[in-house]
């Protein structure tokens, strides 16, 4: 599979690993999100989310490569919905976080980081299923020891989490200049990515322990369910 960033097709930037051998797509032509696949299976780059089951919408030739284009359906980025419902319902912050969470700690189970967690590089698919494409992050969503000029690292990227998260819920990023912002949402769902907020670093839960923590949550046990228009409000 071609490197993160290139255009196939003259049409189609791949962004980042989708599962099953296929990789996130922008169709540059339709501004939609689309999932690219060799037409000879090639491993897996990294763990991730597996993508749902898609349609055939285009076959393109690259640099001696035939790529199937899959229809992704109604997947849109996190930004996107947060621009279009203002906030997300807390049990289905709780789904998407346990779902991204079993990601990021399979990811870093293999030592691999994506140090630039943000709502940019979230994508929902219209069954319900999170998943992570890769581009440079949002300042921010960076853990204060980050934007202390400290390197990224695994409990750097619990706190992108908890900042996604955070968004999510609020309709903001966490952060004021001086701290974490104190949210309006109330129960277990703000409690839970509060601690991925925790300012100390060895204080903050591995991925592998948010994933646990967030899959207990109301609304979590969900995942497996498409999410009804009213879902994504927060009322």
């Amino acid at each position: 599979m071609a490197h993160e960033g290139t255009l196939i097709g003259d049409r189609y930037r791949l962004l980042g690993p989708a599962g099953h051998g296929t990789v996130h797509a922008r169709d540059e032509r339709l501004d939609r999100i689309v999932a690219v696949k060799p037409l000879f299976d090639e491993p897996p780059a990294a763990p991730t989310i597996p993508a749902p089951r898609a349609a055939i919408c285009d076959v393109v030739d690259d640099d001696c490569t035939t790529y199937l284009v899959l229809e992704y359906p109604g997947a849109r980025t996190l930004t996107e919905l947060l621009e279009e419902h203002g906030t997300l319902a807390p049990g289905l912050v709780a789904r998407f976080g346990a779902q991204l969470a079993a990601a990021l700690a399979a990811a870093h189970d293999e030592g691999v980081l994506h140090a630039a967690l943000d709502p940019d590089h979230v994508v929902i698919s219209a069954d319900g299923h999170a998943g992570i494409v890769a581009g440079s992050g949002a300042r921010a969503y960076l853990a204060p020891e980050v934007l202390d000029g400290g390197f990224p690292d695994f409990p750097s990227e619990v706190f992108s989490l908890g900042a996604t998260l955070y968004a999510a819920l609020e309709g903001h990023p966490p952060h004021d200049g001086s701290g974490i912002i104190s949210p309006r949402t109330e129960g277990p769902v703000i409690g839970a990515v509060l601690r991925l907020l925790h300012p100390y670093p060895t204080a903050r839960p591995t991925m592998a322990a948010a994933e646990e923590l967030l899959s207990v949550l109301p609304g979590s046990a969900g995942s497996s369910q498409r999410p009804a228009a009213g879902d994504y409000r927060c009322v």
